[in-house]
């Protein structure tokens, strides 16, 4: 084959591989239609079975191209359209992508579409998954992962769940930039988790909770939950605490809970129940009926510092020694409006604080303002000890900071302090939530001997 200048240039550029490509490409005759690769990426599915807009059931045919794929080690492409599906399992290896926003599947029948048990990797990236709104058992998931070492879910989006839209057990990998709308129950029930990556998804319309990461025994459980965005989490189902909850731990230590920005939710804005050595860090959080921000029951070890929290009945509760919570540092965080009033569903008054702590809690370096009852709460009834409260800045509150004096031992500074337009004294002393002593700051009184109040300017 003779070289023109045309065909030497190109291939300086391309190599000498295309030129001989091109010329076996003149040489040989095309192949009729068989399962062949879509373009570079992967296996196109339709050529194995699926097709696009049916009313059949087409669970059959994707696990059957699935399964083609994982032989071939080839990623399986699902061209836009609608695809109705149920039960189909992930084969190990398994790449599932399809077109962001285009590439439907739509329940076929209750239970989860999609399901990873026990294999090593999967990755999925650009689906659609519609459970149709189908009532389906408590937390099961539009799509399941369970016992998979390196899950990878990106860009894809998940509506109208009859209950979870995605549930993992034991997984570990990452899920991001994923959209979830319309869940019965939650955006992602996570279990026993080996170390979850969560980032930079949506989350709105949930009728419990937005996040859960829960584990069946306390331990560590090394994920990480950041820049996400968790908007309008009711609270269907009720009760105090479980539900309403825009990020919800349970017995989850070593979590990092970093950049969040949450709006709406029922009851709280990130809560953790009895996970140890968690950080709370720089999230934001607008309007909840409950409390913002909870650290509680039999946790050791939370940080909880640079968050902005607005418009709730309480900013944030540090408690429950009496369950073993304790060892908090409260830092750099601003509270503003926290207003006395009812939980959704509720029946007493709550609330009205800007943060509560109880054991070995070091509250520095915050802004509270317009706090109706309590700037800085010190303990409840016995449970109080070792408590710090210094450099913050407490205006327009009706007490500027409490201080529990119901146990006979007491280890508590409060000092430092900016405290402006506190209506009902700057600082005092309490028993069961009642005013015992007059303000700390303008004189000393012997039942509160083990609180030191110094050098705090009050205005």
């Amino acid at each position: 084959m003779p070289l023109s200048r045309r065909a030497l240039l190109a291939t300086a550029v391309f190599g000498t591989g295309s030129l001989l490509t091109s010329h076996a490409s003149a040489q040989i005759a095309p192949r009729p239609a068989s399962p062949v690769p879509l373009g570079q990426f992967g296996l196109d599915a339709t050529t194995l079975g699926l097709r696009p807009g049916s009313a059949d059931d087409q669970s059959r045919a994707l696990q059957n191209a699935l399964a083609e794929a994982a032989k071939r080690n080839a990623p399986l492409m699902v061209p836009p359209g609608r695809y109705r599906i149920a039960n189909v399992v992930l084969p190990e290896g398994a790449r599932l992508i399809g077109v962001p926003g285009a590439s439907q599947f739509i329940a076929a029948q209750v239970g989860p579409l999609l399901v990873a048990r026990r294999i090593r990797r999967a990755a999925l990236s650009g689906l659609v998954l519609d459970g149709l709104d189908i009532r389906s058992s408590q937390r099961s998931g539009l799509l399941v992962a369970d016992e998979v070492l390196d899950f990878t879910l990106q860009d894809c989006e998940f509506g109208n769940a009859g209950s979870v839209g995605l549930t993992l057990n034991r997984a570990a990998g990452s899920i991001r930039q994923n959209r979830f709308r319309s869940m019965r129950d939650s955006a992602l029930f996570s279990l026993d988790s080996r170390g979850l990556s969560i980032e930079a998804n949506q989350i709105e319309d949930c009728g419990n909770n937005g996040i859960q990461l829960w584990r069946s025994q306390p331990g560590d459980d090394q994920s990480i939950v950041r820049g996400n965005r968790i908007n309008r989490i009711r609270s269907d189902a009720g009760g105090d605490g479980p539900n309403g909850n825009g990020i919800s731990l349970y017995k989850a230590g070593g979590v990092i809970i970093e950049g969040n920005s949450l709006r709406d939710c029922a009851l709280t804005f990130i809560r953790n129940n009895s996970g140890s050595g968690v950080q709370i860090i720089g999230n934001q959080g607008r309007r909840c009926g409950e409390v913002g921000l909870y650290s509680e029951f039999a946790f050791e070890g939370a940080i909880i510092t640079g968050n902005l929290v607005e418009d709730c009945a309480q900013g944030a509760n540090i408690t429950n020694l009496d369950h073993g919570g304790r060892l908090s540092v409260f830092a750099n965080n601003i509270i503003r409006n926290a207003q006395r009033g009812f939980a959704p569903k509720g029946t007493e008054l709550i609330g009205g604080m800007g943060v509560h702590v109880e054991a070995e809690a070091t509250v520095t370096g915050n802004v509270i303002e317009n706090a109706s009852e309590i700037g800085i709460s010190l303990g409840w009834s016995w449970g109080m000890r070792n408590l710090v409260a210094t450099g913050n800045m407490v205006r327009k509150t009706g007490i500027g900071v409490s201080v529990s004096l119901v146990p006979k031992e007491r280890n508590c500074l409060i000092a430092n302090n900016v405290i402006s337009e506190a209506s009902r004294g700057a600082v005092v002393g309490t028993e069961y939530g009642k005013v015992v002593t007059g303000d700390l700051t303008k004189a000393a009184d012997q039942r509160a001997a083990g609180v030191r109040v110094e050098n705090n300017a009050v205005g």
